[in-house]
């Protein structure tokens, strides 16, 4: 039921004319909305906790419009209630006027009045007024109802025409009394005390209703019957004390359980294993709560208000994280259905290096994708998986006949690598560049060799090409370019030529950066040279400055050499 429902119905019932009869009604229907609010307040304190504050603010609740009207609502039912409260007390103090006046009327009958018949006459009107006088304040009650029973017993011995009669009566009487005592003996000795208390009230309310018995053992008897029944009644207050004592136990026990849910409730769960284990928590505790005892009513009925409100909201929030979870596993489902398509539809391809880096592509977009539902994920991953096996399966195959190929590749290189390192200058300069460029054409000529023996084969090849060009005093910048051809060469041709040529890139222009920041670093440091030895100093740094400009120049030639290659 939600606020606005529970204001309505009680707005409703305030329309009654008697207050009183919606009492329990309006109880229930305030419980009600009292849990409806904490579970708002709870929704506030999360998205309050949820928010960055300045060190020492406190959350402040905000009420809701529904809030407001039913404030306005309590006050005229609680001012209903004190207005009939204060009607009541009213008819109650005039009441008790009435009969305190009836009493002195008693007691100037008792000491004026001689004619009996009169007496009689005045008495019976007066008991007539009494009787018809309604209730008096409950603090009075007693003072005043034993004076009433005092002055009804003392006109009843006063009157001596009355005696002989009366004497019967008193007998009549007194055995009643006896009767009485010797019931509410028999009530105090049972051990239902609901029962015992409801046989000594009507006891009670016997023994007010039997006229005086003889003044000799007047209050003998009256004793014995009433400390009779403050035994019972002990017996029972001891029993509420002991059950009283046990309900506000059971209400902190309640208390702390409603502090346990609320730490629950207050979780940001964002799995599926976390929801469940919070789930199997939050049952445990509403099993724990059916086994806790009662708490007092209205503190029972407060707390279990309390409590339903947070399970509610706990099982609320659930639901919404499944229903999200769903529309998020549908969409993954999707989006998985496509990456298979695409899978299945180059599976066939023979263009091995860029097939096989699409497919690897689909693999990682993939894994960026979230789970589908359980029924459909292991479905969608046979099917994606089977296109992709199909494929790398038969490049597999297809390569499986090279490996002797590159085996052979790698033994002509190695060939090659000592024919230059044996070849003899012939002192006619043009003569041996051509010989050495020929040697790096070969080297291209020959293809694939195995990639774990590619960067050591090459440098071997790159020292022994060095050596001779350097016995010609070629130009270093441009042999090192000419080689790192020739070494692009031998990337372009690996089956991740991609990845590995962009790695290659990424290496030199770091290189370039680390160059450039050292450039600065000398032209910085030039500036604090003087004194004896400065210029020498400057000289040398302005060697190393140059030095590095080169070294850029060359990398970014063969930056450009990457570049035309991809």
């Amino acid at each position: 039921m939600t606020k606005t429902e529970i204001t309505a119905q009680i707005a409703q019932l305030l329309q009654t004319d008697d207050i009183t009869s919606i009492k329990s009604e309006v109880r229930d229907l305030l419980a009600n909305f009292k849990a409806e609010v904490a579970k708002e307040k709870q929704l506030q304190l999360e998205a309050w906790n949820a928010e960055e504050h300045e060190e020492g603010e406190d959350f402040n609740y905000t009420p809701a419009e529904e809030d407001a009207a039913m404030d306005e609502l309590m006050q005229s039912y609680r001012e209903r209630v004190k207005e009939h409260g204060k009607k009541i007390a009213e008819e109650q103090a005039n009441n008790l006027k009435n009969k305190e006046s009836i009493l002195k009327e008693l007691e100037a009958l008792l000491k004026e009045e001689e004619n009996i018949g009169k007496m009689f006459g005045v008495f019976n009107e007066l008991k007539e007024k009494w009787d018809a006088i309604g209730n008096i304040p409950g603090d009075k009650y007693k003072e005043v109802s034993d004076r009433y029973q005092q002055l009804r017993e003392e006109f009843f011995y006063n009157i001596n025409i009355y005696k002989e009669l009366q004497e019967n009566d008193l007998k009549i009487n007194d055995k009643k009394k006896q009767d009485l005592i010797e019931k509410a003996k028999e009530a105090v000795s049972l051990e239902n005390l609901k029962e015992m208390e409801i046989l000594l009230r009507s006891c009670q309310k016997e023994w007010m209703e039997i006229g005086p018995s003889p003044r000799e053992t007047y209050q003998a008897v009256g004793d014995e019957f009433f400390n009779t029944c403050r035994e019972g009644f002990r017996k029972i207050q001891t029993h509420y004390d002991a059950i009283h004592a046990e309900q506000d136990q059971n209400l902190e026990k309640k208390k702390a359980m409603v502090e346990h849910v609320r730490g629950i409730v207050s979780l940001e769960i964002s799995n599926h294993a976390t929801w469940s284990k919070k789930t199997e928590e939050m049952i445990a505790a509403q099993s724990q709560w059916k086994e806790i005892g009662f708490a007092r009513k209205k503190d029972n009925e407060e707390v279990w208000q309390e409590f339903r409100g947070l399970c509610d909201l706990f099982f609320e929030k659930k639901q919404q994280f499944y229903t999200a979870r769903k529309a998020e596993q549908k969409l993954n489902r999707d989006k998985k259905e496509l990456l298979i398509q695409k899978a299945e539809g180059i599976k066939d391809s023979t263009d091995w290096k860029a097939t096989g880096d699409a497919l690897i592509k689909l693999q990682g977009e993939w894994k960026g994708v979230g789970p589908a539902a359980q029924g459909d994920e292991q479905r969608l991953w046979s099917r994606f998986r089977a296109a992709c096996d199909q494929f790398f399966n038969a490049k597999k195959e297809h390569f499986a006949g090279k490996d002797d190929e590159q085996k052979e590749n790698l033994r002509m290189k190695k060939d090659l690598i000592e024919q230059i390192g044996a070849y003899e200058l012939t002192g006619n300069r043009g003569n041996d560049l051509a010989a050495l460029k020929q040697f790096s054409a070969s080297w291209k000529d020959i293809g694939f060799i195995p990639k774990k023996h590619l960067d050591s084969t090459w440098a071997a090849y790159k020292e022994v090409l060095d050596a001779k060009y350097a016995l010609l005093k070629a130009n270093q910048s441009e042999r090192s370019v000419e080689a790192y051809r020739e070494r692009v060469a031998d990337l372009s041709n690996a089956d991740d030529a991609n990845r590995v040529l962009k790695k290659e890139q990424y290496l030199l222009r770091d290189k370039i950066d680390r160059l450039k920041q050292r450039v600065i670093q000398y032209e910085n440091n030039m500036g604090f040279f003087s004194g004896k030895g400065a210029e020498a100093m400057k000289k040398d740094i302005e060697r190393k400055v140059d030095d590095a400009k080169k070294e850029i120049e060359e990398i970014k030639e063969k930056l450009r050499i990457l570049r035309n290659d991809e």
